[in-house]
């Protein structure tokens, strides 16, 4: 029943939270549960862009990686229909979290700041890791940056109209959660 509702439902969802919060692992179990299209939006930028999210840092900036960003989540909001795994740092103003909601569902995946890190200090391949001398930052600074970034973040996670605390859930049971959720604002 409630899986039969969102798939009538004419907008997308669209899967937000901190970096590795498990929005991609979610969203596709979401998207596989509703038979529902899945994007990764950070896969989506890789593929126009013909290279990697960490290249385009390098190479260009975090000012032209969010401009892009934009450029492409709003190229899916009008072209697509669907579950969309927003990268963590997509919902970077008021202007982004508007548009979002006038799309579709808004869903914020909640998982504990501790488990985060955890995430984040086990993947090499994250910018955020490394120092500028190539070295690999303190469990203390990584956890401050990664706080600061995300209480800068918070606000926007925050208006969701879903939320789900992923806490002791494994990525299938936050998707049905998630599914239940959802079906009562569509």
């Amino acid at each position: 029943m409630n899986a039969e509702r969102i798939k009538k439902f004419s907008g997308s969802i669209f899967i937000s939270g901190f970096m590795a919060s498990g929005k991609s692992t979610i969203g596709r179990q979401m998207a596989q549960e509703l038979e529902l299209p899945f994007y990764d939006l950070d896969d989506v930028i890789v593929e126009k862009e013909g290279r990697s999210i960490n290249r385009i840092f390098e190479d260009d900036g975090e000012a032209y990686f969010r401009e892009k960003e934009w450029q492409y989540l709003l190229e899916l909001t009008q072209t697509t229909k669907g579950v969309i795994s927003l990268g963590g740092g997509a919902l970077q103003n008021q202007r982004v979290v508007d548009h979002l909601k006038i799309y579709g569902i808004l869903v914020f995946i909640d998982t504990p700041f501790s488990e985060i890190v955890e995430r984040v200090a086990r993947n090499d391949k994250r910018p955020i890791l490394w120092d500028e001398n190539g070295k690999i930052k303190s469990k203390q600074t990584l956890y401050d940056e990664l706080k600061t970034l995300y209480l800068s973040r918070e606000k926007y996670y925050n208006q969701a109209q879903v939320s789900v605390n992923t806490s002791s859930l494994s990525a299938a049971e936050a998707a049905q959660k998630a599914i239940q959720k959802i079906s009562r604002h569509v």
